[in-house]
């Protein structure tokens, strides 16, 4: 038997033994998909191409392929080295392609948990549509079509002037906690269905009952589009959010299929029991909600809002760390969050604040920074006019000086000179809160940059926010440079 040493004898029998024996063993290149596990490539004796199998993975399980792929494509179908054959199909139509790697890591616990409650929602849903049906009048000979069309009519008609309400109340807010807001359309949707199965029972009410719920269930499709786009925009992360939306689509679509062919099945079993009906659509509501909250919980958002950054300055300023967007994203309240912060306010207009010259000038006086600070000791509110050239890191320094000034009537351990200032702050030593604002300015001086740079550091973006800042900007005469003696 020959084995790849080299035998006396020409160049030409070196080479003929090298191409038997070595080159069987040699890669001569190699490929991947994605993140998958790469494959190489030999060649065989003939001179052709041998490839070696993929391994495939999906969801933490893995394995080899079956066969030895050959050939000039290597055989492989679907989409090699991300799951086994008879599931990559099925990634590829509900899959945002690329999955994982084009997508946010909580994208698959956060998909799972909304498939879940959407399910729930579904089924729901159907039992709210018969008895808004029952209530109109199908099937009872009795019933008018003109009664039932008016009905119908200004259900809809309450709704869509719900609808444009809602969207220019609140819809330049929903991108600032959109976790809440999505957490609290799904709930009031729970609520609108519920209506719509308690309104057959009173037939007076009838028609004022499903015109409150279409009005909230039309909020809920406000809220909840607008909420679903803005994840969507944390989810995609390479510039692939028509594709990310577009698979969350079908996603949906495929529920709701599952959850029409149940509803099927189970409408027979509860129209001849009203209680019965009722059980079902509780214990899915809980489901439901259930989901809802594990879904939210799943996200864990990168860019600060003022839940998050109260959170991880009051850690910072009491440990001197900073915390990961994972830690602080499981500690953000999911049940507030729905209305303005009474405790501060960015982007105030400067006519507000000021109503003569003094005012403006103590309210200048020891600012460097292109923001404008109020501090109403009184009311625990804190105003911030933003100047023309203020940019995010801007904005998140003047949110960081307001959480500050708010922590000083707090309790907590806090950093040696904020201490100190607190202690003044509770005693009442100085009445004029200028005078606090002024040398808080000084400690941030020292203070933010060691905070802005542990966000970075941690894997906080802070080129972007999710503040919540209103459109008003001002231009000053600055306050004369800090001299130093």
């Amino acid at each position: 038997m020959r084995t790849g040493r080299v035998r006396s004898g020409g160049p030409g029998e070196e080479r003929s033994e090298m191409a038997g024996g070595a080159n069987l063993e040699a890669q001569l290149c190699s490929e991947q998909f994605g993140s998958g596990a790469a494959r190489g490539c030999l060649a065989a004796a003939d001179g052709s191409l041998q490839w070696e199998a993929w391994e495939w993975r999906w969801w933490g399980l893995s394995g080899p392929c079956p066969g030895r792929a050959r050939g000039r494509d290597g055989g492989g179908g679907g989409t090699p080295g991300t799951a086994s054959p008879r599931l990559s199909r099925l990634l590829v139509v509900f899959l945002p392609q690329g999955f994982p790697d084009s997508v946010s890591p909580d994208y698959l616990p956060y998909q799972l948990w909304d498939s879940v409650q959407a399910f729930a929602s579904s089924l729901s849903g159907s039992l709210a549509t018969h008895a808004v049906l029952l209530g109109i009048g199908v099937g009872n000979a009795e019933a008018s079509v003109s009664a039932a069309t008016a009905t119908w009519l200004v259900k809809d008609s309450t709704g869509m002037l719900g609808r444009i309400i809602f969207a220019w109340w609140k819809g330049s807010k929903l991108d600032c906690n959109a976790k809440q807001w999505r957490l609290f359309a799904d709930i009031l949707n729970d609520v609108a269905m519920f209506l719509e199965i308690m309104a057959p029972i009173y037939p007076i009410f009838f028609t004022m009952t499903v015109c409150i719920s279409n009005l909230a269930k039309c909020i809920v499709s406000v809220a909840g589009g607008a909420t679903r786009a803005a994840l969507t925009m944390h989810q995609a992360r390479r510039n692939n959010m028509a594709d990310v939306s577009a698979k969350d689509s079908s996603q949906e679509t495929l529920v709701n299929l599952a959850g029409l062919l149940v509803s099927l099945l189970m409408l027979p079993l509860v129209s001849a029991c009203p209680s019965f009906s009722l059980s079902c659509f509780f214990f899915l509501t809980a489901l439901h909600i259930y989901a809802n909250y594990r879904a939210v919980r799943a996200l864990v958002l990168e860019t600060l809002n003022e839940d998050r950054l109260r959170l991880v300055l009051k850690h910072f300023l009491q440990r001197g760390e900073v915390l990961d967007p994972t830690s602080a994203n499981q500690m953000e309240p999911l049940w507030t969050g729905f209305w303005p912060s009474l405790s501060l306010s960015l982007g105030v207009p400067l006519h507000r604040l000021i109503s003569s010259v003094f005012e403006l000038q103590q309210l200048v006086e020891g600012h460097q920074e292109p923001y404008l600070l109020h501090w109403d000791k009184s009311k625990s509110q804190v105003q911030v006019v933003l100047s023309q050239k203020a940019g995010p890191e801007t904005i998140l320094r003047a949110a960081t000086h307001g959480l500050v000034l708010e922590a000083l009537q707090g309790d907590g351990p806090l950093p040696r000179e904020l201490e100190e200032l607190r202690n003044r702050v509770l005693a009442g030593a100085d009445k004029e809160s200028w005078v606090i604002i002024k040398e808080t300015h000084q400690v941030l001086d020292k203070l933010f940059p060691k905070f802005l740079k542990g966000l970075q550091d941690a894997g906080w973006k802070t080129e972007k926010h999710q503040l919540e800042v209103d459109e008003w900007r001002a231009t000053w005469l600055p306050s004369p440079e800090k001299k130093i003696l």
